[in-house]
């Protein structure tokens, strides 16, 4: 006998041929036979589903533990899914997959395979959705962030993150205050007025295509989801933390932070910087500090390093902050492993270690550091001398923001091609892999550009690396 779940495809299938059939808008008497045979053949189905579905009842009754293996109810305890609720991701995931990407067949599916109370089968019969698609709400999604948190350095370091519905967002800011001065009795006061600007946001789509074993999908196991969560998480939270770091904002990617250190550099005359990873760079030079600001939080590492020099670098990072008047609440370092590990590693002319007890910790200078690969080590300097250069970045994320259109849309489909990493046209069919989409819409903002210190040309590193 087949499963509900297959049956129930078939079902959708000959439903869906009986309705086209039955809403012809030229319906003449020749058509009542095939009418007739199709509707049959739904009633069919259907009488096949409830002999399924009893069987499945009778069988479960009758059932016997084999000795030692009798079940243990789930509880929050022994099931990873009460656990670890971001594995619901990876089961929707599969049962989308294994419905065909139709809603109503995955949510047939997720009771064949889990059971009819399984947190899975639960989030997909509370979910909307529709065919050939799911769109996971909000409930479902913040157990899916910490995971996100936990691999995406700028998340987890808590920026604002501010809902933007209708995929644009004009955040309005002050420009430059007004004035006050002392004078005689009598004497006019002199007017002034504030300027005002515009921060505008718009979403950036971010889209990833994960080709997944149709082997793999058939089974429910922790572990399988675990797999699928995993994929589908790692290629979207990666390419977004990257981006909200180091990307410039052109070809349709949010701005990151050193392109916000750049624009505040720009801003105030200084020299912009483009640094390569295949020539000689351009490092930022800031411009003439104005009035209650600076011309740019750019510091220039020494490249022939010392204790000294490194010392003197970090603290002008926050001196940069300090004297731009931007706020100390949650200032955050950013680093290559590298440059952590230099700074863990190193020691003083007696031998001690100069920031390995802080560093343990959890805080450099007093502020809390964050270590990702995301910030390259392989850029030029300025002649081509030194190819191992990196970045140190001191950010205020109480200035950072992080506006979310849509957190994920989940799409998935078993046939059809999709183009693969090396430019190959893979068929999902002839392959036997179920394809799954995810997209998600954002943009990433600063309130203030002077809210970030870049140290550029770093080349800190252990003795031994």
């Amino acid at each position: 006998m087949k499963k509900v779940h297959e049956l129930q495809a078939e079902r959708g299938k000959a439903f869906d041929a009986f309705q086209a059939h039955a809403s012809k808008k030229d319906f003449v008497d020749a058509d009542k036979p095939e009418y007739d045979r199709l509707r049959a053949e739904v009633v069919r189905i259907d009488g096949e589903i409830v002999r399924a579905k009893d069987a499945q009842e009778l069988a479960a009754k009758s059932a016997q533990p084999v000795a030692g293996q009798e079940t243990v109810p789930a509880t929050v305890e022994t099931d990873r899914y009460a656990k670890e609720k971001s594995l619901q991701l990876g089961g929707i995931a599969k049962m989308l997959g294994v419905g065909g990407g139709n809603i109503y067949n995955a949510r047939i599916a997720a009771k064949d395979v889990y059971g009819e109370n399984h947190p899975v089968t639960k989030a997909l019969v509370t979910n909307v959705g529709t065919a050939g698609g799911l769109i996971v709400p909000p409930d479902v999604m913040n157990e899916v962030v910490p995971l996100l948190r936990a691999q995406a350095v700028v998340r987890g370091a808590g920026p604002r993150v501010l809902p933007m519905p209708r995929g644009t967002m004009t955040i309005p800011g002050q420009a430059s205050a007004a004035t006050a001065s002392y004078g005689k009795e009598g004497k006019a006061t002199g007017a002034s007025q504030q300027t005002l600007r515009d921060i505008v946001a718009s979403f950036k789509k971010l889209t990833a295509l994960v080709p997944v074993s149709n082997d793999m999908m058939r089974y429910a196991d922790p572990a399988v989801d675990a797999f699928v969560r995993d994929d589908l998480v790692k290629v979207m939270a990666l390419t977004e933390d990257l981006n909200f770091i180091l990307s410039d904002g052109t070809q349709d990617t949010p701005r990151g932070f050193l392109s916000f250190a750049n624009g505040h550099v720009q801003a105030n005359g200084g020299t912009v910087g483009n640094w390569l990873t295949f020539g000689n760079s351009t490092f930022a030079v800031n411009g003439a500090d104005p009035a209650n600001s600076t011309g740019g939080n750019f510091i220039t590492s020494n490249g022939t390093y010392t204790l000294a020099t490194v010392a003197a670098e970090l603290g002008g990072a926050v001196n940069r902050l300090d004297t731009a008047n931007v706020p100390d609440i949650k200032r955050v370092w950013f680093m290559n492993p590298r440059s952590f590990n230099y700074l863990f590693n190193v020691q003083n002319s007696l031998g001690v270690y100069v920031y390995r007890d802080e560093l343990v910790k959890g805080t450099l200078l007093g502020y809390p550091f964050k270590k990702t690969t995301q910030i390259g080590a392989n850029y030029y300097n300025t002649d081509g001398s030194h190819q191992d250069c990196s970045f140190v970045f001191l950010v205020e994320m109480t200035e950072d923001m992080i506006l979310d259109s849509m957190q994920l849309e989940l799409a998935v489909f078993r046939e059809g091609s999709y183009v693969d990493a090396n430019s190959n046209v893979i068929s999902a069919m002839q392959s036997d892999q179920t394809v799954i989409r995810a997209i998600a819409e954002h943009d990433h903002q600063v309130r203030h550009q002077a809210a970030i210190a870049v140290i550029q040309g770093v080349r800190w590193a252990p003795a031994i690396s």
